[in-house]
């Protein structure tokens, strides 16, 4: 995931004391999906103060640079700004913290306990499974170039893969936009490399396609200002993006394309309301309904997958959103009124069931302090700009044919209420050029699946299902004749 999970992002915070020594490594088990999974902190101390590295053996992730760590008292604060995430937890003075992970928006249980100086992290046996045959392999049957470039005020370089047909003059050519997190270029998650066989299968259909490292990862720098990079940066990235192909003599620029997945989906509609020289836009797993929504949903759905029954999960979501709905506030000092607020009110209202099942104390929900809980979210540049930033703004400036899809068994954007969004935004604001549909048995990375959960990824051996790829082959071929 271009992350440590397959989710977009992770943040982390600890809450340890310095009583004693606190360096070294810790680990923990992530629980999500009917799986468990390895979770790492190493902490080391240097006469400028803390550093962190982090990993996650059991997916083949290792050494993350944490882009800060404090110490403080009883607190440490180690954070992956490239990633945008984090955990947050106690220390007993001796071999255990105690705490709360949190992803994108998600959060769960985590209990890290110390491991012994000498203990590596390693990998899992790699599953029979892990056997990827749609992954691109030489000798390919167009051509292949690898390029660099830069924005427009230099400030910035980019890698990439661009991959062009043989034999025609002119085709058209696609940008891929991935999702949250940092990706390489070819979208290498769990053994899958998703954007590489996209790229492979289009452009042995008459498709040229630019592959991006995303900023931070492989020959793309990540630029100034870390911590404060949002989707509107990265819709900047796409624009340099699409500067360069338009600057080359052998790309048609009347028959250029977009295709963004997840957090691309709603940074490509950002693009094509701003350039006009856009001629079509895919939406894949579009979050179109908002990032408030989508982070609701999410941890409600992991909190299903931890048990916790319908009536509780209804109840969650109701003040998960209600709170996220107030992060558009200037300040941290308002959004504890209004959660405050909010909280009493709603706890009022429940019975002794949902607070129970949710773990509801004083100031508690889902074993976390609220307040603690939502700064950690409004705190991330990213996350709060995701939560607040409504995506119709953009979609409904879109005038260029759009093909939405989903999987049907998405369990990070649902397909029925996105797509159905979608299509609303668009014939509304006058674009009737559009396609929406909802692939049977597809998950978020239109792999053929079995529950849609994100613990599948690395089981499936399919990276791409072929009815998806031809899909988009034959829509893009369709709007440029």
């Amino acid at each position: 995931m271009k992350y440590l999970f397959t989710s977009a992002f992770i943040f982390l915070a600890c809450l340890l004391s310095t009583a004693q020594d606190i360096t070294g490594k810790w680990q923990g088990l992530i629980k999500a999906g009917g799986q468990e999974i390895r979770f790492v902190m190493n902490l080391s101390k240097t006469t400028a103060g803390y550093t962190s590295s982090f990993d996650s053996p059991d997916q083949h992730v290792f050494n993350l640079d944490g882009s800060k760590t404090i110490v403080t008292n009883d607190s440490v604060i180690a954070e992956i700004a490239v990633m945008q995430g984090g955990y947050r937890g106690k220390w007993d003075g001796k071999d255990n913290i105690t705490g709360v992970f949190s992803q994108r928006g998600a959060s769960l249980g985590l209990n890290l306990q110390r491991l012994p100086k000498e203990t590596a992290a390693t990998p899992l046996p790699v599953p029979v499974t892990n056997n990827r045959p749609q992954t691109p392999r030489p000798p390919f049957q167009y051509e292949l170039q690898e390029v660099e470039y830069a924005n427009a005020n230099k400030s910035l370089h980019y890698g990439a893969t661009l991959t062009k047909p043989r034999g025609l003059k002119s085709f058209p050519t696609v940008i891929i936009i991935s999702g949250s997190g940092s990706q390489d270029r070819d979208g290498t998650v769990l053994g899958h490399k998703f954007y590489a066989v996209l790229a492979d299968y289009l452009t042995n259909h008459g498709i040229g396609v630019l592959r991006v490292d995303d900023r931070g990862t492989g020959k793309s720098s990540i630029g100034n200002d870390i911590e404060g990079l949002t989707s509107a940066d990265f819709e900047k990235d796409v624009e340099a993006s699409l500067d360069y192909l338009l600057s080359r003599t052998d790309i048609d620029s009347k028959k250029v394309g977009l295709i963004g997945h997840s957090e691309g989906g709603i940074i490509a509609p950002m693009v094509a309301a701003r350039r006009k020289d856009i001629s079509f836009v895919i939406l894949w797993g579009a979050p179109a309904v908002g990032g408030a929504q989508i982070i609701t949903e999410q941890n409600a759905y992991n909190l299903k997958q931890s048990g916790v029954d319908d009536a509780s999960l209804a109840a969650f979501s109701q003040i998960f959103k209600k709170v996220l709905m107030q992060f558009s506030t200037t300040s941290k000092a308002d959004l504890d009124n209004k959660v405050n607020t909010i909280f009493a009110e709603w706890k009022a209202a429940q019975t002794k069931e949902t607070i129970s099942a949710l773990h509801v104390t004083d100031n508690s929900l889902v074993g976390s302090d609220i307040h603690t809980m939502f700064h950690t979210l409004y705190d991330l540049a990213w996350l709060r700009f995701f939560i607040t930033y409504d995506p119709a703004t953009d979609l409904a400036k879109v005038t260029c044919p759009v093909l939405a899809i989903n999987g049907a068994k998405d369990t990070q954007v649902g397909a029925r209420e996105n797509l159905a969004l979608i299509k609303t935004i668009l014939n509304n604001s006058g674009n009737t050029n559009v396609q929406v549909t909802s692939l049977a048995s597809l998950n978020h990375f239109l792999q053929t699946a079995t529950t849609g959960d994100f613990s599948e990824y690395e089981q499936i051996e399919e990276t791409m299902s072929p009815v998806a790829l031809s899909l988009m082959a034959n829509w893009i071929k369709d709007q440029i004749r």
